[in-house]
């Protein structure tokens, strides 16, 4: 009965993304190049930063990646982990705001670069500088240090289908009205903006709600066993299928309807196909109903699956369906059997994102071929495989996540600073795109799954260093073609 409700939902997320990105085919990046085109030549500066921010909130809010970070927390209980009960499930719409507020932010300073020609390294450097020292000062708080994964992880899930074309829509375009469309790197950074600064808002959020929250232990501790009691409870067929359509038509109608008031009222845009936008709103609302019932009822019961599965390789008390009395391969093997199985699923799932294929192919294009496709993504692809692999390492081997995650981040600053800015540009936002709809709700499954097993951790953190060991791959390959690039040339004459 379990697999053919996970065989079924999984057939309905596959579903769910081609309607879905139909739709945004069809509907949101038209909108957004026009958008993205005529804003910048009939507006001053303050109104394009303003409609930057309000287009990168409402798009956030779209991206059908954040209901995987809240499907992930559904077992919760915050007896255990207080906080991040309440950022998941608890109050989740304070994480949904500070991460959406977050990108807004992102947008706007993105959109800044294009208008006045900033570079990317002066910007990023203090940003991930800054979300390091915050890290670190929340690590010595046992109540912060449970989220830490959480708040590196968001940065790594919300850049998606909805924010990659309207953003690099409205990127390209300022570039254009500026002068700067014709460089090959017009539009290139917002991406990395996005997924940086939501890092930062969502560790200074765990430090408000942790003030906010003093005073308070008794109160919670009856809301944890209140909590505990609902986790038991299973919501129906028919209350996921009700909470889908309702995040469907909560993430899609707000964006759309605020493109189109721009457009039409504001920019006095003639000659809209409205048959064709209400054809991609119904397919873009179908699509996210299709895709969250089918998240809820299937991909994250598989990875849940494979998740309590995996522990039968290295432990003897494993949970269902096998009932060993020694582990499979051995402790040793079994864990070295499930850190390789992590490094193919990353790798090999990342090769599968439609996204990150397009961007290869841009790569190429703007290095003129000294940056080929295919090494940038086995490059990347690599460096989410050994990200992945040293994710689930810290869980099984119950190794602090900031001793993983802090040191690749500190080498970025300094690679950040040797590296020319095309490859600061294209490290950043190949890292960003890394995590899709589809691996991101499996990636979590199976990290919490297995901190579950393990007792290590909450389980979170996978996600980040799945993104941090790409750009770090990047990076160095920039550093080694300057290097070959002369000596080439020389050679040449």
């Amino acid at each position: 009965d379990k697999i053919g409700w996970m065989v079924g939902g999984i057939s309905m997320v596959i579903m769910g993304l081609a309607f879905f990105l139909e739709g945004v085919k069809i509907g949101l990046v038209p909108i957004g190049e026009t958008v993205g085109n005529t804003l910048p030549k009939r507006s001053s500066g303050k109104t394009i930063l303003l409609f930057a921010f309000v287009l990168g909130v409402l798009a956030a809010f779209g991206e059908p990646v954040i209901g995987s970070l809240q499907q992930a927390g559904s077992s919760l209980q915050e007896s255990h982990s207080p906080l991040l009960y309440k950022l998941l499930k608890g109050k989740p719409y304070f994480l949904i705001f500070t991460v959406a507020f977050g990108v807004g932010v992102a947008v706007v300073i993105g959109t800044m670069r294009f208008l006045y020609g900033w570079s990317l390294k002066p910007i990023v450097l203090p940003l991930i500088g800054i979300g390091i020292i915050l890290t670190i000062v929340a690590s010595r708080n046992q109540h912060l240090k449970e989220a830490i994964g959480l708040a590196w992880d968001t940065g790594a899930v919300i850049v998606g289908p909805v924010l990659c074309p309207l953003v690099l829509a409205l990127g390209l375009g300022v570039c254009r009205a500026t002068g700067r469309g014709d460089g090959g790197m017009a539009g290139f950074g917002m991406v990395a903006l996005i997924s940086i600064i939501p890092i930062t808002m969502v560790v200074i959020l765990t430090f408000v709600l942790s003030f906010i929250d003093q005073g308070h232990a008794a109160a919670a501790g009856a809301a944890a066993h209140h909590a505990t009691s609902e986790v038991a409870a299973a919501p129906s067929m028919l209350a996921m299928m009700k909470d889908s359509v309702l995040l469907g038509v909560q993430a899609i109608l707000p964006i759309f309807t605020f493109l189109f008031v721009v457009m039409r009222f504001f920019l006095k845009e003639k000659g809209i196909p409205m048959p064709q936008l209400v054809l991609a709103v119904f397919f873009a609302i179908v699509g996210l109903f299709l895709f969250n019932f089918g998240l809820a009822v299937g991909l994250s019961e598989l990875g849940n699956q494979v998740g309590d599965t995996l522990p039968n390789a290295f432990l003897a008390d494993a949970k269902p369906p096998i009932d060993a009395a020694a582990p499979i391969y051995g402790t040793a093997w079994g864990k070295v059997i499930v850190v390789v199985f992590a490094v193919i699923l990353g790798y090999g799932a990342t090769l599968a994102e439609p996204a990150f294929n397009v961007l290869g192919q841009q790569v190429e294009d703007v290095t003129q071929g000294a940056f080929k496709k295919n090494l940038f993504s086995q490059a990347v692809a690599l460096g989410v495989g050994v990200g992945a692999g040293l994710g689930i390492i810290s869980l099984l081997y119950n190794i602090d996540l900031l001793y993983l995650l802090l040191p690749p981040y500190a080498l970025l600053l300094v690679l950040t600073i040797f590296n020319e800015e095309k490859y600061v540009n294209i490290a950043w936002d190949g890292g960003a795109v890394t995590t899709g709809p589809v691996t991101v709700p499996l990636k979590l499954a199976i990290g919490l799954s297995l901190s579950s097993a393990t007792g290590a951790g909450e389980g979170f953190g996978v996600l980040a260093l799945a993104s941090a060991y790409p750009v770090l791959n990047i990076l160095l390959l920039g550093l080694y073609i300057k290097l070959r690039t002369p000596r080439e040339a020389v050679e040449a004459q």
